[in-house]
């Protein structure tokens, strides 16, 4: 991931994302790591209301703070009450961290969950685009485009699903779970075959939900 280095000088930091500028005081910038952190070992503990409550303070106060976004979807979306207000601070997020992949997979995870999945599709499709401008390298990438090809199932495009399952595996060779999935996607596309390739590679490296299926279209 690529992001703009943060220097800190005695009273004031001048922070450019894209065309918005954030002037942010030293002392404010401190608060917000303070405050994040303080988040962070609390979510570690279950603790998502308080650790919600307090990062949305720290992004009202301190927009351009980046872990903050991110720590708030990790607490945000363990509750009903902000699923929401996750999605919105996202968005808003997305403005200012332009062609910012993980952000943006995040804000996908949170809509499939909440089954808005044409809106999810759009969102892993920003994190795919930008994930070839910042590298593939970043160790969740592979999750991106299974995600993507997730949400293609679920809305039964199995066709398409399969390219994204593809390249999930190119990324994230001898993942049972992906194997798993395109397999499925093979079968409903009458590929039956591959189908049944990929569910037995999938229970080899130790998926067990593959024996069903290979009981009942593998014979």
């Amino acid at each position: 991931m690529k992001y703009l280095s943060l220097m800190i000088f005695l009273l004031v930091t001048q922070f450019s994302f894209g065309q918005q500028i954030f002037d942010v005081d030293a002392e404010v910038r401190g608060n917000s790591i303070d405050i994040n952190n303080t988040a962070v070992d609390m979510i570690s503990k279950g603790n998502y209301e308080s650790a919600a409550r307090i990062l949305e303070i720290v992004i009202e106060d301190d927009p351009s703070f980046h872990s903050a976004y991110l720590n708030f979807y990790r607490a945000g979306s363990q509750l009903e009450s902000k699923k929401e207000k996750v999605i919105e601070t996202l968005r808003e997020g997305l403005l200012i961290f332009e062609e910012d992949d993980e952000m943006s997979y995040y804000l996908g995870n949170i809509l499939q969950r909440e089954n808005r999945i044409s809106e999810a599709i759009q969102a892993y499709s920003d994190a795919i685009k930008y994930s070839k401008i910042n590298g593939e390298e970043f160790e969740l990438v592979w999750a991106y485009h299974f995600n993507r090809g997730n949400c293609y199932l679920k809305s039964n495009q199995h066709a398409k699903a399969i390219p994204d399952y593809d390249y999930a595996l190119k990324l994230s060779p001898s993942n049972a779970d992906v194997l798993t999935n395109r397999g499925f996607c093979h079968y409903k596309v009458k590929n039956n075959d591959l189908a049944c390739e990929d569910w037995k590679e999938a229970k080899r490296l130790g998926n067990k939900q593959t024996d069903q299926y290979l009981q009942s279209f593998c014979k």
